[in-house]
């Protein structure tokens, strides 16, 4: 009696699945229909208004015919695949400019392969919460794509700029993201590390942000290309200032993101010698007297090996090791401490300094969270940075030296 019972309820759901409610289930598309939006760009529309405007990138799929790199229809030329298809449109929300420019595309936009948002200056300075919460509300959309902010211009005119030159955006975002650690004077962020940022540190963040520049392609002629240009600073939702590249290795040190950097020195003879950073880690240690906060101390080891050295004199001694060591240290410690300066004059704890005092001291954390901003922008900091050259790599000679008797 039960298995015919049972029987009888999968019937009534199969054919209520497949009769009443034909809509239960996806409908499926051919993937020639569907127009895969690979990167996003916000901005905010210029004046008084507060509308917005979207502007979405995909590898064009098609060899002949269908649209060009405005989203206008070609004619039977062709459309050249190295070029990406944007297509913009405004709305009221980004929600509203999402639906309206599907009337743009003649296929159905499918947002699940984003991999990129680019958030121009502009919106970023307006409120960055606002533009976006439909992407990680939206079930469509992946919280594990990057974002990036647009430093001196907008989104939608980096996206047209660059399309017009040899480069493939979405090859090119990925070039860059790889090259963080190389480099160590940016790190990528995920838009749902964003959000938890925003919330427990105080509406503050970090975000990487790139900028258009003209390179030289090698035939006397320029092309527009995009480069890194250090961070973002988020304070109460906002964008407020920008930390440069030339200082922004110093807060991967302070938040310990440093993967790879390099160093150049000076030898006793006042030749380069080139370091390679190839670990390094601070210690956020807060003084407390009391249950008030009195200073905080970062504590930074870094280990180095000796990459380049341009001398022909032998300087791997203890005595050269060492005056290498304190330079390294003192350059990477005014980095620190440039970064921090201007963090804290930003009014932002995009550092995560409060996420480390809670995880260190949690009953002292509960006394200042409520007063943490005010604490922040008025605490002693004092930074300290330690280095360690470990080994020459494969040399122990330089080359051309031939020693001494």
């Amino acid at each position: 009696m039960k298995k015919i019972i049972i029987g009888v309820g999968l019937i009534l759901l199969f054919l209520n699945l497949t009769g009443c409610k034909k809509n239960v289930l996806p409908q499926r598309k051919e993937i020639n229909d569907l127009q895969l939006v690979q990167v996003i760009g916000i901005d905010k529309l210029p004046g008084d208004t507060n509308d917005c405007l979207l502007t979405v990138a995909s590898k064009n799929l098609e060899t002949g015919g269908g649209q060009d790199s405005s989203g206008n229809t070609s004619g039977s030329t062709g459309v050249s695949s190295e070029k990406a298809l944007i297509l913009s449109a405004s709305g009221k929300t980004i929600f509203d400019a999402a639906r309206n420019i599907q009337t743009h595309s003649n296929k159905t936009i499918f947002w699940g392969h984003t991999d990129y948002y680019l958030i121009g200056e502009d919106a970023a300075r307006d409120n960055i919460a606002k533009f976006i919460d439909f992407f990680t509300r939206d079930h469509e959309l992946r919280i594990e794509s990057k974002v990036f902010i647009v430093k001196g211009s907008t989104a939608k005119e980096l996206m047209e700029q660059l399309n017009q030159s040899k480069y493939y955006i979405i090859d090119k975002l990925e070039s860059l993201e790889r090259n963080f650690e190389l480099l160590s004077n940016s790190q990528d962020l995920k838009i749902h590390e964003l959000m938890r940022f925003i919330d427990i540190h105080h509406s503050s963040a970090r975000i990487p942000c790139i900028y258009l520049i003209n390179r030289d392609s090698g035939n006397k002629e320029q092309v527009k290309d995009i480069e890194s240009c250090g961070y973002a600073i988020i304070s109460n939702l906002k964008l407020v200032g920008f930390i440069d590249k030339s200082i922004s290795r110093g807060v991967n040190l302070i938040t310990n993101t440093v993967g790879s950097s390099i160093v150049t020195v000076k030898d006793p003879d006042g030749n380069d010698v080139s370091l390679e950073i190839i670990n390094s880690n601070t210690e956020v240690i807060p003084h407390f007297s009391g249950d008030d906060l009195e200073s905080i101390t970062l504590k930074t080891k870094v280990t180095s090996n000796i990459g380049e050295l341009q001398s022909q004199t032998d300087f791997t001694d203890e005595k050269s090791i060492l005056y290498m060591e304190s330079q390294q240290s003192e350059i990477l410690k005014n980095e620190m401490q440039s970064s921090l300066e201007k963090i804290i004059e930003s009014k932002s704890d995009c550092l995560g300094i409060c996420d480390r005092i809670r995880l260190k001291r949690p009953l002292k954390w509960r006394k200042i969270e409520g007063k943490w901003m005010d604490i922040f922008t008025n605490i002693k900091f004092d930074i300290e940075v330690v280095s360690k050259i470990e080994r020459t790599y494969e040399l122990k000679e330089l080359s051309g030296y031939k020693g001494k008797e």
